[in-house]
């Protein structure tokens, strides 16, 4: 009798080779000698839930681990991370567990034993809360050359109608347990403190450190409660031995004597590219100080003075610095409304006739459309001449 069924069809042996290999992958983690196009065959199909320690050297497929982001984080945008899914997975891993970390309920160990493995794909850190205020050195001591750049800010997320203020921001603590993990650190590039709370008392602490530090080269301090006392321990890290190129204080609390502080090292000093002192206090004597400073400066090249009660007396700074300097291509003294018209027309005489500046901004200082019109014409045509205009 003739069976009505049709014929049986069978999978190809190298797919069912392919399957039992993704199956056992867990006991069994190697792809023997499959060529290459088996083994991505083999990677589309592996778990999601294997362990890191097992695939984080085996797996470099980039659709692997961008499978494992996407299931994990409804947000995968890998610029931050290398443009990289792999280093992307790593960081954001690590960045949960540590902010996540609760010394009542969670491991120390387990902590460090995956910090030490991580280090080899983390480049950068960025910790959004950190309610258990663990000691940052415990980072350095575990990654060893990494990261490279390390963002931190103690704030706590989604608490509610359980705010309480004295929950954010660092404590003297912190800061002297950063402080000594800093002075020996010899990888870190990048660091950023802002939004913390920061004030004089505690960034003095954070100046021991870094003033025996020569790695980090960009410093963040932006949006904290910095002022004169405060800034007069960070001049002192902008000497002869400084490697700190970009140097961020907006908006702080930073006062005239803070300015004249900053003014005596920028006189000297042979790194720092890009001061931002937006939203400071400094009024239009501090100002002139930092202009009349860097008349002597020959490697700054962006500085941000806006919304900080400028004047007069800073507008004859910065035509006379903008005569001598021919290194300076970013200038900013927007929202100073005392410079008045006049001022304005001045600085406008001013970049004109300097030639290294292809960007300024003077919005709200009193000055007319016109003469705010005739600087970025100005600055169009000099882009044209050095060929930059993206136009």
């Amino acid at each position: 009798m003739s069976s009505s069924k049709g014929p049986v069809l069978v999978a190809p042996l190298k797919d069912l080779c392919v399957k039992v290999v993704a199956g056992n992958f867990e006991n069994d983690p190697n792809f023997g000698r499959l060529p290459d196009k088996y083994i991505k065959k083999v990677t589309d199909v592996l778990p999601l839930d294997l362990p890191l320690e097992l695939v984080g050297m085996l797996i470099n497929d980039e659709e692997y681990w961008k499978r494992r982001c996407n299931a994990r984080w409804k947000n995968t945008e890998v610029t931050a991370h290398g443009n990289s899914f792999k280093q992307m997975y790593f960081e954001r891993n690590l960045q949960d567990a540590i902010e996540q970390y609760d010394p009542a309920t969670s491991s120390e160990g387990d902590l460090r034993r995956l910090m030490t493995y991580s280090r080899r794909f983390v480049q950068t850190l960025t910790l959004r809360q950190l309610p258990s205020h663990m000691d940052l050195g415990i980072i350095f001591d575990c990654m060893g050359n990494s990261p490279s750049a390390l963002a931190v800010h103690y704030n706590l997320q989604n608490v509610g109608m359980e705010y309480d203020r004295s929950l954010f921001g660092m404590k003297l603590a912190d800061c002297r347990a950063l402080a000594k993990a800093l002075e020996a650190n010899e990888t870190l590039t990048y660091l950023d403190l802002s939004n913390n709370g920061l004030d004089d008392d505690k960034v003095r602490m954070l100046a021991s450190g870094l003033v025996e530090n020569l790695s980090i080269t960009h410093l963040s301090l932006a949006h904290n409660k910095i002022a004169d006392r405060g800034v007069r321990a960070l001049a002192k890290l902008l000497d002869g031995r400084s490697v700190i190129a970009l140097l961020e204080l907006q908006d702080n609390q930073i006062h005239t004597e803070g300015a004249k502080s900053l003014g005596r090292a920028l006189k000297s000093n042979q790194a720092l590219a890009s001061l931002n002192l937006r939203l400071n206090r400094m009024g239009d004597d501090g100002c002139k100080v930092i202009c009349e400073a860097l008349r002597t400066n020959a490697v700054l090249e962006r500085l941000n003075l806006a919304a900080n009660s400028a004047g007069q007396a800073t507008v004859a700074s910065v035509t006379a610095l903008l005569r001598l300097n021919a290194v300076m291509s970013e200038l900013d003294v927007s929202c100073n409304p005392a410079i008045g018209p006049e001022g304005c027309e001045q600085l406008r005489r001013a970049v004109e006739q300097n030639s290294s500046l292809t960007r300024v901004d003077m919005r709200q200082c009193g000055g007319s459309i016109d003469t705010e019109f005739a600087v970025a014409e100005a600055l169009r045509v000099r882009l044209e001449k050095l060929g930059l205009s993206k136009g």
